[in-house]
């Protein structure tokens, strides 16, 4: 379906004067009960538009397309409101967009939540929208008035003359406002003459989902539902043979069994009896492609895949360092050359809520209510699956419990929708934490080799890294821009960076052994920024320099990085010597927008055992919009990557995931955790929102192997650390 003809500047940017508020996966009222709301027809009379809701109370709901995943862009978005239309956070409502044409973000031509965007973007478009609004109020009240427009200001929902101290209330102003012709240049309040944004504000989703009023996908009832979960061939690709249908219908609450191309659906009047019907089945499956896979037998196909370097160059046009000549002779004539070569494992996303999804299918349409960070790109799926027109099946995003990039992928969704429509009645599928974590879309596992050639002063003059990976490009269904060749998230961590290395030659070679691959939370940064991190601190070895001074020379000619790097030495007392026995390591993060890092404190417990003392993180987002927001972010961040550091990893024995629970697949506990702090940088060298999502995630790893290539002089080249021979110990 096509995405459709902008809307006209007067309904982008007027709000629309509606006759009650309503909320779908937004923030309620204190004490007020929600139920799983479905979202209206968005009321246009003439002259109004789509993103802004006022009531006749004067009370505002906002409309957004990015999905709150728990990363607080919700907050954001009333925090964007507040400031441009001098609103009381308590006057102020989220509401999610319906997913139609008319709210597509233009810039990404999608509606999804992913790579850090969900401020950046609400800031970009509902900033604008919201100074329209203002702009037209005040205009309306200076009209009735006959004052001179500048001598009107606005604050707590209404337009003031402090000449004559006179007021008069949003609610007042609605109809005539709407009535009146949009600015034609619309401009969004200076940062400097900023109150809201910018400032510590409270998390308005905290008390809902404290009380349980918050909805999740996995919250939704509908009249009649029944509830499904599946089991998927245990080998990806592999096909249903046969089953036994009668021990899962033997079961009290079971009401059907339907079989899928690759998995069979048991569906009950709850989960209880439907997961029980499910395990009561004994399926024949017809094995996938690659059955006879091994992760350690695949790790050496990795391996030996960077050694030998033979895959596909990267151009100038796809990483503008490139220059494979120049890489070439400063190998040939180095000083010294830091070769060390790396592998990393798949990974899952383990989020909190497992993948769900609530589907009513009829002949000629379909509604689904889930918790979604690509929402169009569900929507297509689920019209491709059933054979309906796009504009067909409806799409209802719900609060989501966690996200990490797991939520872009919707194959939980069409299943829901077969389901549904295989039954007749409103289905809930809920995949179980086991068959989650073992339905693919992993972090692809990747090996590399690293050499990065030293001049006479040893500093680097080029680098030529040699990658060995499946490509997410391959397996994802989201849609982020047109096909491209190169795989881009392959490069993340390298191309961005603004270390001064020199030239680059990135090379790839693509080694699939039919393992689903997806966007997880940094993508590509997640492991390049171990590979180069740790080869810094090797340079810096090399050079009898401090890592610290060595990267600040790396970054002598950028003055935002070099800051960044002098603040977080700053908080980790990186000039004082440590405690007798302790070490320290740093690693930055230029993967994504913005920028971020670590400092880990540790020492040696016992041969192959070290204890966690201290974590210092930093981060630099550009544009604050709530420092409070970005610190939980980095926080999270850090410790979903030093999981990962620490234990993390998808394995394969006969084409089969070994992993399927948090037993096999462990998180990190409060016991793992040592002290710690967070640096929160910005608002000050950049106009430009870079978002925090991503960060704390792909520089705690290399920090924790810098501190311990300090203690040992042995360099880590393998992740999980456990696979890598150390083991975390838990503290005196």
């Amino acid at each position: 379906m096509s995405a459709g003809p902008n809307p006209s500047r007067r309904r982008f940017l007027t709000s629309t004067l509606a006759l009650g508020v309503w909320t779908l996966g937004g923030f309620p009222a204190a004490g007020e009960e929600v139920k799983p709301a479905d979202a209206p027809a968005v009321a246009t009379p003439p002259g109004f538009g789509l993103w802004l809701q006022f009531a006749q109370d004067g009370s505002l709901t906002i409309l957004t397309n990015a999905v709150e995943i728990g990363q607080g862009t919700h907050n954001a978005v009333i925090q964007i409101a507040a400031e441009e239309l001098a609103l009381p956070f308590s006057s102020i409502r989220v509401a999610q967009a319906p997913v139609s044409p008319d709210f597509i973000d233009r810039r990404i031509e999608n509606y999804a939540t992913f790579g850090s965007i969900g401020f950046r973007l609400s800031l970009m478009h509902l900033g604008p929208v919201c100074a329209a609004a203002r702009d037209m109020l005040l205009r309306a009240a200076a009209a009735q008035w006959k004052f001179a427009l500048a001598e009107c200001s606005v604050a707590d929902g209404a337009v003031h003359h402090a000449a004559s101290n006179r007021q008069i209330a949003y609610r007042d102003l609605l109809v005539d406002a709407a009535k009146l012709t949009p600015p034609t240049a619309i401009k969004r309040k200076p940062r400097e003459q900023w109150s809201v944004l910018g400032k510590a504000a409270p998390r308005f989703d905290i008390p809902p989902k404290v009380d349980g009023s918050a909805v999740f996908g996995i919250d939704v009832e509908r009249p009649g539902m029944l509830v499904a979960t599946v089991l998927h061939a245990p080998t990806f690709g592999g096909t249903l043979k046969t089953v036994d249908e009668r021990p899962a219908l033997a079961i009290r609450g079971v009401r059907r069994v339907v079989r899928l191309r690759g998995a069979i659906a048991v569906v009950a009047d709850g989960y209880w009896p439907a997961l029980k019907g499910a395990r009561a089945l004994k399926p024949s499956w017809i094995p996938g492609l690659h059955v006879g896979m091994d992760q350690e037998k695949y790790r050496r196909r990795l391996l030996a895949a960077a050694q030998q370097g033979a895959g596909r160059d990267y151009t100038k046009e796809e990483v503008p360092r490139t220059d494979i000549a120049a890489v070439a002779k400063s190998l040939a004539n180095a000083t010294q050359v830091i070769d060390l070569t790396f592998d990393v494992p798949f990974l899952a996303h383990a989020t909190m809520e497992p993948m769900n999804a609530t589907a009513e299918v009829s002949n000629d349409s379909a509604e689904l209510w889930l918790s979604t960070q690509s929402a169009l790109d569900t929507q297509r799926g689920v019209a491709e699956a059933l054979g309906l027109p796009q504009s067909k099946v409806t799409i209802h995003p719900q609060l989501a419990g966690g996200g990490y990039g797991r939520r872009l992928e919707h194959a939980f969704a069409v299943e829901a929708a077969l389901i549904a429509k295989a039954v007749g009645k409103p289905v809930k599928l809920i995949w179980s934490r086991e068959v989650d974590m073992r339905a693919g879309g992993y972090r692809p596992a990747a090996a590399a080799r690293v050499r990065m050639a030293l001049g006479a002063d040893r500093m680097p003059t080029a680098a030529r890294v040699d990658l060995a990976n499946p490509s997410i490009l391959d397996y994802s269904g989201v849609t982020l821009g047109p096909p491209s060749e190169a795989d881009w998230a392959a490069t993340m961590g390298w191309g961005g960076q603004k270390y001064a290395i020199g030239a680059l030659h990135l090379n790839c070679t693509k080694i699939d052994e039919g393992v689903p691959c997806g966007y997880w939370r940094s993508v590509g940064a997640s492991q390049n920024v171990f590979f180069l991190e740790c080869v810094i601190d090797q340079a810096a070895h090399a050079a009898n320099l401090d890592p610290v001074e060595y990267r600040r020379r790396l970054f002598a000619r950028e003055t935002r990085r070099l800051r960044f790097v002098d603040a977080l030495a700053q908080r980790a007392n990186w000039s004082q010597t440590p405690a007798p026995g302790h070490f320290r390591g740093m690693a930055i993060s230029q993967g994504n927008s913005a920028i971020s890092g670590h400092v880990v404190e540790l020492s040696i417990a016992a041969p192959g055992k070290f204890r966690l003392h201290r974590i210092v993180a930093a981060i630099d987002v550009g544009v604050i919009a709530n420092p409070n927001t970005v610190e939980a972010q980095i926080m999270g961040g850090t410790l979903f990557g030093l999981s990962a550091a620490l234990f993390g990893e998808i394995t394969l024995k006969n084409g089969t995931v070994e992993q399927g629970n948090f037993d096999s697949y462990p998180v990190v506990k409060m016991s793992h955790v040592p002290p710690m702090e967070f640096v929160v940088l910005g608002n000050a060298e950049t106009d430009r929102p870079e978002g925090a999502g991503e960060e704390g995630v792909a520089s705690i790893a290399p920090a924790i192997a810098n501190a311990l290539y300090a203690a040992t002089g042995a360099g880590v080249t393998r992740l999980p650390l456990i696979r890598a021979g150390w083991e975390l110990v838990g503290p005196d």
